[in-house]
C-alpha cells in the first residue's frame, strides 16, 4: 500500500500530541522566547477554515497558546 505524504502523516500524528509538541518547545526553541509561552496553556486548534472568498483551507498545526499573558497562536508548519 502507498501511503500519499506519509512525511506529512508522521508531522501531524506526532505534533498532534499536545505532550509531544510541550516536549519539543521547550527543548529546542531558545529560553528567551519559552520564558514568552505558557506550554501549560498549549492547545490545538481546528485544521479547516473557510476564507472570505469562502474556500476551504488546510493548516498544517494551530495551536492557541498564552503569549506574554495573552491570548496567541503558534502555528507548525
Amino acid at each position: 500500500m502507498w501511503l500519499k505524504n506519509p512525511h506529512d502523516k508522521f508531522f501531524k500524528e506526532t505534533f498532534g500530541d499536545v505532550t509531544v509538541t510541550k516536549d519539543f518547545l521547550t527543548n529546542y526553541l531558545p529560553e528567551s522566547i519559552m520564558e514568552m509561552i505558557d506550554v501549560n496553556t498549549l492547545e490545538p486548534e481546528k485544521d479547516r477554515f473557510i476564507n472570505e472568498k469562502l474556500k476551504e483551507n488546510f493548516s498544517d498545526l494551530l495551536f492557541k497558546v498564552n503569549i506574554c499573558g495573552n491570548e496567541g497562536y503558534l502555528y507548525l508548519s
